[in-house]
This record gives C-alpha cells, structure tokens and sequence, in this order.
C-alpha cells in the first residue's frame, strides 16, 4: 500500500521497502531446503547456510558464448576466485569450530596456483580437518561464486548430473579463454561421466590442471544439489580401481565414483541398456551408411554401406584393414589411438577419407570429411563412430561418388542438401531477372529511355 501511495503521489524515487525484496528471486528460496540433504561431513554441514547461493546478480542472455563461459568458470576458475573462495572456506571453519590461532593462514598471501595446495594441507593438519572435506567446501564455494552470476545459465545445461558434465567439453569449445595458457588447457581437458551401473557414476577428468583436484568434488556435489535436487557422495580414487580400457590410459587423469542416493531423480543414461534383443548387421549397414566400428588396436571391424562403395580396397585380403590406412583425424587434434580418443569421447569428431583408398569414380583431388560422434561400447570394448558427410551442395556430394540416396532418411543431411539447391536455384532465377531487365531497358529507344526512368522511379520501383 505504501508503494501504491507513492505512485499516485507522483513522488521520484524507489520504496525502500521494494529494495528490500526486489533482489531476490522465488526459486532461490525454494532451493535452499535442498542444501540441507548435500551428504558432507559434520565440519561442513555446520556452514551449508553460508554458501548456499544468495542472489542471481547478473542476468545476461543464454547462448553458446555465456554457456561456455559459466562452465569455464567451473572447470578454470581464475585465481583469484579460487583464493578468495579458499579464504572463505577458512574464515567459516574458524568462525564455527577451529581455534583463533589459525587466522594466521587466512591471512596469508597466496601468489600463485600452487601454493593452495600447500595452504590447504597446513591447514588440515593444524584444524585436524580431513582433506577431502576441506575439497568438498573449496569446490562448494566456487560452484556458488558461479551459480550466483549465472545460475540461469547452468540450468538449461542438462537435464541430468550425467548430462551435465558430459557438456562440458562442447561448452567449453564456446568459451572465450583470457590467457594462452588457459586456452591450450581448454584444448586438452575433457570430462566423461558413465552410468554403468544404477545409483553410481564414475567421472574421469582427463588432462586435468593441478588445482583441478582441489575442487572440483565439491563442484559434482554442488551442481547435483542445487540443480537437480540430488544427494550424491562423491569419493575420489586415488589407486585407480577401475579396470576398465579408460583406467588403461596413459594420459593424467582424475577419477571419481559418485553414489547417488537418490536413485529416483537419476534419468536413465544412453549408456546402459537393457534390451535383448540384436540388430541384424544387414540394417546397421544401411541405416547408418557412414559408421566405423574399431577395435584396440584401431582395426576396422565393420563399415556403412557408404563407406565400404568409398573405400573400394577395405576388404580385400585376408589382413583386417587399419584405421589409418583409410582415415584421418581432423578434429579434435589427438593421436589417431584408441585411448587417445576416449579421451574425447563428448566432442565432435571431423574424419578425413584419404585419397588413396576412394574409388576411381570420384574425382581426382576431393577428398570426404565425415563429421559424427566416437561411442564407447564396454560389451565389446570397442568404438563405434556414426557420422555424415560434410557437404552442403548436390555436387559436393555427387562429386564424391555418393548420390542423395546414400544419405538415409533420418539424416537432416538430406534437408541440408536439398534447401542448398533450391537457394541455389532462386538466385539463378534472381540473376536472369535482373539480366533480362537490363537488356529490355537497352532495347528502348534513347529519347523514350529517360521517360521509362522517370516513370518507373515515381512508381517506387528500383531501376
């Protein structure tokens, strides 16, 4: 009512009463009854009520550029960031339970990245905090730093936890890196979540930064709370229990099992399957007529139908054909291996068919780039690559010895093509109108030409 008096008073100014709310948003105060679920240890379960996220202070737009961004600052948070977040962490432990002595480590000055780890273990010891706990919080912290900026951005990134991290190296292709340095690490880095197995998820972190362990728990266990209302656990493994081809990699990497408690929030993965029944190979050829499937040792299994008219010596002999005998990788910029490339195995893959092994109907000197996605079968342990020319023009595709039927119905290659022909045949169409108008204009006498002009130009039309 006081705000309504002051509109109809006509008085300049804000209410201060309006100030007071006017920040805060409904669905911030819904989410603060699920941090009281996030599964930590009773040090940090004290101090939930300082880092759950405030406000959402800015509100700029979701796109490619502002998603990439928001999971920059999860994956490679500045340090500054990092350090304010740290002394955060440790002015909340000494408020609530440390003893006073201690503020002599949040005061220290930290000059770089590497000194954090230093910090943090000191600090363990002096506290008798475990260290794990003091991760979780870091992580907690910085996860809250972001959501309060762009929570409305890291909502629309997944549907999931599992979805959510298996985005970000997509994402994180969109970013913006400040330093050289941080945009080789963007480069390198990438993040695989599986779920194998019901109410667990195993997250490997590959190329990782030294920092990256020092938070990153705390950010799996942040994003599952405040975004998808999930309890999780997360635990970091140290000794490499995973038996599996990825633990096999040579490459630093981080390895965690998260449990999920909440087994009734967890969306069914792509990963796991539960169908018995088998696709006959004979439909697989044809319905993806451009997959490879590769073994370990990179040895061609099996190719589409379009791949086997493309690559007329792949089967000949009794050696099984090896992957780069016929391909090479475009992107992402890695070794053409099998470890190598589960590494990447959320990011676009771009595969070029050398020349030599294409058939002697396609032209000389055009070369097919296959532009898909690499998948991990566990049953197998094997890859299976599902892809699409990269072409955009009916003689781009013809010229490489396809023709439209090669691409299956499903595929939006089909459309792509087909709306390039026909913008290709409105501006034919567009040029002869114009040719047409020109050689009618020249064929009017010169005295009855400028009349022509000064008519058409009164009548709006352009001459």
């Amino acid at each position: 009512m006081f705000c309504a008096k002051l509109k109809d008073l006509k008085i300049a100014g804000e209410c201060p009463f309006s100030m007071v709310v006017g920040n805060e948003e409904p669905a911030d105060f819904e989410e603060s009854a699920a941090v009281n679920a996030v599964p930590v240890s009773r040090e940090v379960q004290g101090n939930l009520t300082n880092i759950l996220p405030r406000r959402k202070i800015s509100r700029s737009k979701v796109n490619l550029h502002s998603l990439g961004e928001s999971i920059r600052k999860l994956v490679c948070p500045e340090f500054d960031k990092l350090r304010n977040a740290l002394i955060r962490v440790m002015k909340q432990q000494i408020d609530t339970s440390c003893p006073a002595a201690c503020s002599s480590d949040v005061s220290q000055i930290l000059d770089n990245a590497e000194q954090l780890s230093d910090v943090m273990r000191n600090y363990s010891l002096k506290t008798e905090i475990p260290m794990d706990t003091l991760k979780t919080s870091l992580g907690l912290e910085v996860f809250r730093d972001c959501y309060e900026e762009d929570g409305h951005i890291l909502r629309v990134v997944g549907g999931a936890l599992h979805d959510f991290l298996n985005s970000f190296n997509v994402l994180l292709k969109q970013s913006t890196p400040p330093t050289p340095e941080v945009q080789r690490y963007i480069q390198q880095a990438s993040i695989l979540c599986l779920d194998k197995d019901p109410g667990l998820l195993t997250v490997y972190f590959f190329n990782p930064l030294p920092t990256t362990e020092l938070f990153f728990s705390g950010i799996i266990q942040a994003a599952a709370c405040w975004l998808y209302c999930t309890r999780v656990e997360v635990r970091m493994d140290v000794g490499g229990k995973d038996s599996s081809a990825l633990q096999a990699n040579h490459q630093p990497h981080l390895l965690y099992s998260v449990f999920v408690r909440d087994d009734k929030s967890l969306t069914p993965s792509p990963m796991r399957t539960h169908s018995s029944g088998d696709i006959p190979l004979s439909l697989l050829y044809s319905t993806f007529p451009f997959h490879v499937l590769l073994d370990q040792d990179m040895g061609l299994m099996q190719i589409g139908d379009g791949l086997r008219r493309r690559l007329g010596r792949c089967r000949d002999g009794q050696r099984r054909p090896v992957f780069l005998e016929h391909f090479a990788i475009v992107s992402p910029e890695i070794r053409a291996s099998f470890q190598d490339i589960l590494t990447m195995l959320n990011t676009q893959f771009v595969l070029r068919v050398k020349q030599h092994g294409a058939s002697s109907a396609d032209s000389p000197g055009k070369h097919m780039d296959l532009k898909g996605q690499m998948i991990f079968m566990s049953e197998m342990s094997a890859l299976l690559f599902l892809g699409s020319p990269c072409v955009d023009k009916l003689e781009e595709l013809t010229g490489r010895g396809l023709y439209l039927s090669d691409i299956p119905i499903h595929n939006a290659l089909r459309d792509v093509v087909l709306v390039g022909e026909q913008t290709k045949a409105q501006d034919g169409l567009k040029k002869r109108l114009t040719t047409n108008g020109r050689a009618a204009l020249h064929d009017i006498p010169r005295e009855r030409r400028s009349a022509f002009v000064a008519g058409a130009s009164s009548a709006g039309k352009k001459v």
